[in-house]
C-alpha cells in the first residue's frame, strides 16, 4: 500500500509539475511581457523542467545508475554548471553566436543510458546559456507575439492538460518527456531565436554551419557504406544484411535524413538566389554530394519531403523565370533518380545486399496507422491522452503481451516499436479531434505566417524548407519535438516581423 500511495503521489506531481512548466513556456510565448516578467517566466522554466524530468526519470527507474552512484550525478550536474556558465559569458559578450551555435548543435544526439538512445545535450546547453543571459541582460529585438506563438503556446498546454488523464506508467512518462524534453526547451529556444535580427550575413553563416556538417555527416555516412560491415550507431541496423542503410552520426537513418534534406531545401534556396556563378556551382556540387548520402540513407519519407521542399521553392521563385526553370530542372533530375530506384524494386547488390524493396521500410507502418484510426474512433473528442498511442495500440492487439502493463511500484519497461510514425495519427489517437483542431489551426497560422508578404530568397528558402519538415512528419512524426521545427518558424517569424514594422512591440512593452 506504501508503494502505491507513493506511486499515486509521484503521478500527481508529474501531472501537474507538466503543466505548470507548459504553462510557464506557454506565457513567455503567447503574452506581451515587462523584462522581469520575462525574465521570471524564463528562469522558473529553465529551473522547473529539469526538476520535472528528474523526478519522473528517478520514479521511473531510468536513472538507475545513479540510485547506486549518486555522486555521478553530482559531478555531471557541476559539469553542466560550468559548461552553461562558460557558454553565457560567451553569448553575452558576443550574442550573434548564441544562433550559430543552437545550428551548430541542432543535430547532435547523444546516447544516455536508459534515459534515451538520443538526446539533444549540446543543445540543451546552449538553450540554457542562451536562457540565463535572457535573464540577466537582454540582447535581441522585443516583437509583438503573433497568432503563431499563441497557438504554439495553446498547443503546449493542451497538451499538457491531455496528459492529466493519460494512463499512469509509460504514456505519463512519455507525456513529461515530451513535454520536458522537447516542447518547453524548444519554446525557450524559439523565443530567443525570435529576437534576433536575422541580417543577410547572419543567415549567410548559418547556412556555412549547417552545409559543413551535413557534408561532415555525408562523409561519415559513405564511409559506413565503403565498410559494409557495422554502423557506428543502432547496431539493430546491422543486422540486415542485405543492405546497408547508413545513418552516419545520427542513430536514425530517417533523422540523418530530414537534417540532409532540410538543409539542402535551404541551399537550394540560397543556389537560385545567387548570382556569383563561382558559389552557385559550388552548391551545385555541395547539393549532389547531400543527394548521394540522403539516398544510400534509403530515408523514403526525407525524400518526399526533399522533393515537396524543392518544389515549394520553384513555385515561389517563379516570378523569375530562369530561377523558376532552374528549380523545375532539380525538382525533375531527384524526382527521375527516385523513380529509378522506386521502379528497380529493389537495391542494387553493389550497395551492400542482395535486393532489398524500399517499399519494404514502411510495410510495418501501414498497420500503425490503421491501428491509430481505431483508437481515434473509440475516443474521437479528446483521445486516450498525451502520451498513451504506444500503450493503447500495443493493448489493442490480440494475444500479443503489452510490455507497458505493470504494477505502479515496479520499473518502467521498455517497449517494441509501436509509435504511428504520422503526427496527425498520433495526435488523433492521443488527443482527438480537439487535438486535431489545434495542430491544423497552428499548421494554417505558420504558413500563412512565412508564405505572406514579399517573397525575400531567404523567406523562401525557410518556408520551402518548413514545407518539406512538415511532410516529413507525415511519415516519420516528431513536429513540435523536432527542434528543427521550432528554429525554421523563429527565423521564419523574425523575418517576417522585420518586413513589417507594425509587428514590433512599442518600447514601452519592455
Amino acid at each position: 500500500m506504501t508503494a502505491l500511495a507513493t506511486a499515486a503521489l509521484t503521478h500527481g506531481i508529474e501531472r501537474a509539475g507538466a503543466l505548470i512548466v507548459a504553462l510557464l513556456a506557454a506565457g513567455l510565448l503567447a503574452l506581451v511581457l515587462t523584462r522581469a516578467q520575462r525574465a521570471l517566466l524564463a528562469g522558473a522554466a529553465l529551473v522547473l523542467t529539469p526538476v520535472l524530468l528528474a523526478i519522473a526519470l528517478w520514479h521511473n527507474r531510468k536513472l538507475a545508475t545513479l540510485h547506486h552512484h549518486p555522486l555521478r550525478g553530482v559531478v555531471a550536474v557541476a559539469a553542466v554548471v560550468v559548461v552553461v556558465a562558460a557558454l553565457a559569458w560567451l553569448f553575452d559578450r558576443r550574442p550573434q553566436l548564441l544562433p550559430l551555435f543552437a545550428l551548430a548543435t541542432l543535430p547532435f544526439r547523444i546516447p544516455l543510458g536508459k534515459v534515451s538512445d538520443g538526446l539533444l545535450l549540446p543543445l540543451y546547453a546552449v538553450i540554457a546559456a542562451g536562457t540565463v543571459v535572457l535573464i540577466v541582460r537582454e540582447h535581441g529585438r522585443d516583437r509583438a507575439p503573433g497568432l503563431v506563438e499563441r497557438l504554439l503556446a495553446l498547443a503546449l498546454v493542451l497538451y499538457a492538460l491531455q496528459a492529466l488523464y493519460s494512463p499512469s506508467g509509460a504514456s505519463l512518462l512519455k507525456a513529461v518527456e515530451n513535454i520536458g524534453f522537447f516542447y518547453v526547451p524548444f519554446a525557450l529556444l524559439f523565443f530567443q531565436l525570435r529576437r534576433i535580427d536575422w541580417t543577410p550575413e547572419l543567415l549567410r553563416r548559418g547556412l556555412w554551419v549547417l552545409l559543413a556538417f551535413a557534408l561532415l555527416f555525408v562523409l561519415v555516412g559513405l564511409g559506413e557504406l565503403a565498410d559494409g560491415s557495422r554502423l557506428l550507431f543502432n547496431g539493430a541496423l546491422d543486422q540486415d544484411a542485405r543492405v546497408v542503410r547508413i545513418n552516419s552520426l545520427f542513430y536514425d537513418p530517417n533523422v540523418y535524413g530530414r537534417f540532409l534534406a532540410l538543409t539542402m531545401i535551404l541551399l537550394a534556396g540560397a543556389m537560385l538566389a545567387e548570382r556569383r556563378p563561382r558559389l552557385a556551382a559550388g552548391a551545385g556540387v555541395a547539393l549532389a554530394l547531400m543527394w548521394v548520402g540522403l539516398l544510400f540513407s534509403l530515408s523514403e519519407s526525407s525524400l518526399v519531403a526533399l522533393l515537396a521542399g524543392l518544389g515549394t521553392a520553384a513555385v515561389l521563385f517563379a516570378h523569375n523565370r530562369r530561377r523558376a526553370l532552374a528549380g523545375a530542372g532539380a525538382i525533375t533530375l531527384a524526382a527521375a533518380v527516385l523513380a529509378l530506384v522506386f521502379a528497380s524494386g529493389s537495391i542494387p547488390s553493389s550497395l551492400g545486399g542482395s535486393g532489398h524493396s524500399l517499399g519494404d521500410a514502411t510495410s510495418g507502418r501501414t498497420s500503425l496507422v490503421s491501428g491509430g484510426f481505431d483508437l481515434f474512433k473509440a475516443r474521437p473528442l479528446a483521445g486516450y491522452g498525451s502520451g498513451s498511442f504506444s500503450q493503447e495500440y500495443l493493448a489493442s492487439i490480440p494475444h500479443v503481451p503489452n510490455p507497458f502493463e505493470r504494477h505502479e511500484h515496479l520499473p518502467y519497461i521498455e517497449p517494441t516499436t509501436s509509435d504511428s510514425h504520422a503526427t496527425p495519427i498520433t495526435i488523433a489517437a492521443e488527443q482527438g479531434l480537439i487535438g486535431l483542431a489545434v495542430y491544423l489551426a497552428l499548421l494554417a497560422a505558420c504558413f500563412w505566417r512565412l508564405f505572406a508578404g514579399r517573397r525575400r530568397p531567404a523567406r523562401i528558402a525557410v518556408a520551402a524548407a518548413f514545407t518539406g519538415l512538415v511532410v516529413h512528419t507525415l511519415f516519420y512524426a516528431d513536429f513540435l519535438e523536432d527542434p528543427a521545427t521550432w528554429v525554421l518558424l523563429a527565423v521564419g517569424v523574425a523575418l517576417a516581423a522585420a518586413a513589417s514594422p507594425a509587428a514590433v512591440a512599442s518600447p514601452a512593452a519592455a
